[in-house]
C-alpha cells in the first residue's frame, strides 16, 4: 500500500512540470522577441537619421553651388519623389542609396535668405520624412526625421 501511495504522488509530481517548461517558454521567447523586434526597429531608425541627414546636406550643397533653390519655389513643401529641379536630384539619389528609406516618405523645402538669391545668401534646405516601423512594436508606430541643412550661395541664382 505504501508504493501504491509514492506512485501516485511522484505521478502528481511530473504533470506540473510539464505546464511550468511552457510557461518559462512563452515567457523567454516574448522576451526575446521583443528584444529582437526592437533590435529592427532601432536599426531602421538609425539608418533612416543617417540617410536623412546625408540627403539633406547633399541637397543644401548642391543649392549653394547653383547659388539657387535649384527649381524649388521659395519656402513651399514639395514631395520628395516628384520635386523638380537639381536640389531634389541630389536627395534622391542619396536615398536611392539606402535600404532604410523611400523618397515617397519625405518632402523638400529651399529657402534662401534673400529673393532672388545673391552670393553668400544663406540656403536652408529642409527634409521631412515619415514612415511607418517595419515590425509591430507597443507605442511604436513610426518613424519621424526633420532635418534642415544652412549653406552659403556661392553665386547670385543661376535659374
Amino acid at each position: 500500500m505504501v508504493k501504491h501511495a509514492s506512485i501516485v504522488a511522484h505521478k502528481h509530481m511530473r504533470e506540473p512540470r510539464r505546464g511550468q517548461a511552457l510557461i518559462e517558454m512563452a515567457l523567454v521567447l516574448t522576451v526575446l522577441l521583443v528584444i529582437i523586434f526592437g533590435g529592427v526597429a532601432a536599426i531602421q531608425a538609425i539608418g533612416a537619421h543617417y540617410t536623412v541627414n546625408q540627403a539633406v546636406r547633399v541637397a543644401a550643397h548642391q543649392a549653394a553651388l547653383r547659388g539657387s533653390t535649384g527649381g524649388l519655389a521659395y519656402d513651399r513643401d514639395y514631395p520628395l519623389a516628384t520635386a523638380p529641379g537639381p536640389v531634389a536630384d541630389a536627395a534622391r539619389i542619396a536615398f536611392a542609396g539606402s535600404v532604410f528609406v523611400g523618397p515617397q516618405h519625405a518632402t523638400i523645402r529651399a529657402h534662401c535668405a534673400t529673393q532672388p538669391c545673391r552670393r553668400y545668401s544663406d540656403i536652408t534646405v529642409t527634409i521631412h520624412y515619415q514612415a511607418d516601423v517595419w515590425t509591430p512594436i507597443p507605442g511604436l508606430t513610426d518613424i519621424r526625421v526633420h532635418r534642415s541643412a544652412t549653406r552659403a550661395a556661392e553665386q547670385d541664382a543661376q535659374d
